[in-house]
């Protein structure tokens, strides 16, 4: 396996696996554009992308770990994700997008913790 490994996610793909119940972790790695706002993607869990390398091992072994972000290109998310995969997590994967993306397909989104 290698980087080329990490899953590409479609916003409305990743709403159907969730409306699906399907074993997937949404993780919020939003950085400048973080503080600016309210909502995030339901149930997500957040991540400060500076904090990564630490907080890894608190992120659930039995789900796909799904990054996002709010660069252009993934970014920040496909960098995490990459480590991750380095780290030894086999499943993880980008919303192509990012948050912007999340929004214009209508994801489903709660407000920020």
């Amino acid at each position: 396996m290698g980087w080329d490994d990490i899953s590409r996610w479609q916003a409305a793909d990743l709403a159907a696996a969730f409306a699906m119940g399907d074993p997937i972790q949404t993780v919020d790695v939003r950085d400048i554009d973080y503080a600016s706002e309210t909502e995030q993607i339901k149930g997500a869990i957040r991540i400060d992308p500076m904090e990564f390398e630490r907080e890894l091992a608190g992120l659930p072994d039995d789900r796909e770990l799904i990054f996002y972000c709010g660069r252009p290109g993934e970014a920040t998310s496909l960098k995490i994700a990459m480590s991750a995969f380095d780290s030894g997590r086999s499943r993880v994967g980008i919303l192509v997008g990012g948050w912007d993306g999340w929004i214009a397909a209508n994801g489903p989104r709660e407000a920020r913790a």
